[in-house]
């Protein structure tokens, strides 16, 4: 069989977010943060690109499935952690991320040991949830290299702040949106099981 470029771009695009990802959190601890918004930006258009590609050329593959959610939540968990540790954002924030992504990935656990016919897949609010996770990580990043200082504190501080709390309530509503979805697909199963 013949490896080609098109089946396996995906799934190197993937593996590489996930090698920049502690790149990216060693600058932030060095306070390097040109280097790691850089690096953060590279994995988060890559994640985009990887999925694109590996659909448009119909090379989608088990492998991929399974690295691709690992390199994202790496990337994820280890950002807010990292700028939380650091004073960038605030805990609050970063335990709300981390407690919805172990709900997940308990969730996927649970179907995968128990063969459950429930697809974890991402819904619209998921989707909107990573994309403020996401800019708000990169805003982090691009203002605190020293942008900020062009902005007034009246500017800043809202901007920050009302960003903050969207991340935050989408990352709580799409989590329970997780947990009812698993639930009632689940509560079928079992039903059905018995009956």
């Amino acid at each position: 069989m013949v490896i080609t470029l098109k089946r396996i771009l995906p799934n190197l695009l993937t593996a590489l977010r996930l090698l920049v990802v502690p790149f990216t959190l060693v600058a932030i601890f060095r306070g390097q943060l040109t280097l790691a918004f850089y690096l953060f930006t590279f994995a988060a258009v890559s994640d985009y690109i990887d999925g694109f590609l590996a659909r448009l050329w119909n090379v989608e593959s088990k492998f991929g499935r399974i690295l691709d959610p690992i390199a994202d939540k790496t990337l994820m968990i280890g950002s807010y952690v990292t700028l939380a540790i650091t004073g960038y954002i605030p805990l609050f924030l970063m335990y709300l991320i981390v407690a919805r992504d172990i709900l997940i990935l308990a969730g996927g656990l649970l179907v995968y040991l128990f063969n459950l016919p429930v697809r974890l897949s991402p819904f619209v609010l998921s989707k909107i949830n990573t994309f403020f996770q996401l800019l708000f990580v990169g805003l982090v990043l691009f203002l605190d290299m020293g942008v900020y200082q062009m902005l007034t504190p009246a500017l800043y501080h809202p901007m920050m702040w009302g960003l903050v709390y969207i991340t935050a309530a989408t990352t709580v509503l799409s989590g329970i949106e997780y947990i009812i979805y698993f639930v009632r697909k689940n509560l079928r199963e079992v039903f059905r099981r018995e009956t």
